[in-house]
């Protein structure tokens, strides 16, 4: 399976949280081969298990979903929306937007008002999302409250990166799928959950449970992190592998456990400071039952949230290798 290929399938994919089923189907259907056996949770979290030789529950946990809009109120030919997940209004003027109703997809566009009709004062606000409307008068389906939306954006590849939307997080949800894939061709001790979870932009809901069922010994949580966005995340690059988070969040021992296989097998590897909260799934998982021992590496995106997030396949193929060498190779 080529990453390139993977990830703009992926972000095609519509699957905002809660609503996340059309995304694990299609990984699930990817993954049987690798796997001994898969399950998706009652909440819709795909876990695939590979059976290894008893050394332990090694857990690896990426996102499913991603960002997107529920419709809030039906004014006649136009509809008003509520975020799911972190949107920045700004980021939404003048897009398309599907909207998945029981009839099928309707289409829409998110208006803008025109210059010529805006006043001073308005030029210079940033809309509130009870201020923004979607226009629904190119459609023929019937929109109702409680559709779920999602930018309509068809991701795209040029110099080498791939540009789409909900490549947070479903860039590390390839390298899972790679990872399976490098691992059917060595033994490993550990047995390996690999958890593709529901419901983080709005809790974490999926890790949370599926830790807590699964009760690992090791958690690493893959997410994506800031690249090449000056002047607090400059020295993070796309293309020059994935990035290990440092700090009071992850266990320290295990931590540098992985820097030190990564160097042995010629991995590239950055690092990050993660001074509190990560702001990932990292921040729930290690707190079930009486602890998880656990590792948060992240693969690098520059515009997160916004319908042209960009990474680069080379850092997404390098935390493949580096997690299935983990899988061989680790020691607690």
């Amino acid at each position: 399976m080529v990453a390139k290929e993977l990830l703009m399938k992926l972000s095609n994919l519509d699957g905002p949280s809660g609503h996340e089923d059309k995304v694990v189907s299609y990984i699930e259907s990817l993954i049987k081969p690798f796997v001994d056996e898969t399950e998706i949770t009652s909440h819709g979290s795909l876990v695939g298990y590979k059976k290894g030789e008893g050394r332990g529950k090694l857990a690896l946990f990426a996102h499913v979903d991603e960002i997107g809009f529920v419709v809030s109120k039906v004014e006649g030919e136009f509809a008003r929306l509520e975020p799911v997940g972190g949107v920045d209004p700004k980021v939404v003027y003048a897009s398309k937007v599907r909207i998945y109703t029981k009839d099928g997809i309707a289409h829409g566009v998110i208006g803008m008002l025109a210059p010529h009709l805006q006043s001073p004062d308005s030029r210079k606000k940033v809309p509130l999302f009870d201020e923004l409307f979607l226009d629904l008068s190119l459609s023929d389906r019937t929109v109702r409250i409680g559709d779920v939306a999602v930018i309509d954006q068809e991701s795209f590849e040029t110099n080498g990166k791939v540009i789409g939307k909900a490549l947070d997080n479903r860039a590390s949800c390839v390298s899972l799928v790679k990872t399976l894939e490098f691992l059917a061709r060595y033994s490993h001790p550990w047995d390996v959950y690999f958890v593709f979870s529901v419901q983080e932009e709005t809790g974490c809901l999926g890790a949370l449970t599926e830790a807590y069922g699964i009760n690992p010994d090791v958690a690493i949580v893959m997410d994506v992190t800031f690249a090449s966005e000056p002047p607090s995340h400059d020295h993070i690059e796309l293309g020059k592998g994935p990035v290990l988070g440092l700090g009071p969040v992850v266990d320290r021992a295990l931590t540098q456990k992985i820097a030190l296989i990564a160097q042995r097998h010629n991995v590239a590897l950055q690092k990050e400071v993660v001074g509190g909260r990560s702001g990932t799934e990292t921040d729930f998982v290690q707190l079930v039952r009486t602890g998880v021992k656990t590792a948060l590496i992240s693969i690098p995106l520059k515009y997160m949230h916004t319908p042209v997030e960009m990474v680069d396949p080379r850092d997404v193929e390098e935390l493949s290798r580096l997690l299935s060498i983990i899988a061989v190779e680790l020691e607690v």
